[in-house]
């Protein structure tokens, strides 16, 4: 009850309360106004390779020692109503990359394959070989011959019938008594 009584009260001297008026010119308006002028060039640049050089052997993946030159151009043209302006910026970079680290397990790895390569390779010449001297038997087995003038007389130049060789060599095979 006593809220509806100070309620009332309030709206009371709100209503007895005269209007204030303005005297003069009246119409204000804000204007803000604020100046700024600022510049700023930031000109950075910055080319970054971010890789080491790899080798893979299988599931082992070892990083190698990099160096890497990158050239690079930035350039452009801005023109307005009365100008004209080119910037261009020309330069390399270069990075050296190390991979910290005991590279050691890598290097004896790469010997090994190294090694197991040349032995594939040896295989791979000797494979052939004998295949080159199975097919010129055979060929001299059925009484044939790559005629000595040809360019592929070499093939089987070095293939020869033991028989043959035994005796146009009767020497070599004498016992020793």
């Amino acid at each position: 009850m006593t809220r509806l009584r100070l309620l009332a009260l309030s709206l009371l001297c709100l209503c007895l309360v005269s209007k204030a008026k303005a005297e003069g010119d009246t119409n204000v308006q804000a204007q803000p106004n604020a100046v700024g002028n600022s510049s700023i060039i930031n000109q950075n640049m910055n080319i970054n390779n971010g890789m080491t050089g790899k080798q893979q052997f299988g599931n082992l993946i070892c990083s190698q020692p990099t160096m890497a030159i990158t050239p690079f151009y930035t350039g452009n043209d801005a023109q307005g109503e009365d100008t004209y302006s080119i910037n261009e910026g020309w330069g390399a970079q270069i990075s050296f990359m190390i991979p910290l680290g005991d590279n050691n397990t890598c290097n004896e790895l790469s010997k090994v394959k190294l090694k197991l390569a040349e032995e594939e390779l040896d295989k791979q010449v000797h494979d052939k070989n004998l295949v080159r001297i199975l097919k010129c038997s055979q060929l001299h087995a059925s009484g044939y011959m790559i005629n000595p003038i040809s360019k592929h007389a070499y093939l089987c130049s070095d293939v020869i019938n033991i028989r043959s060789y035994v005796k146009a060599n009767p020497d070599l095979f004498k016992t020793k008594k």
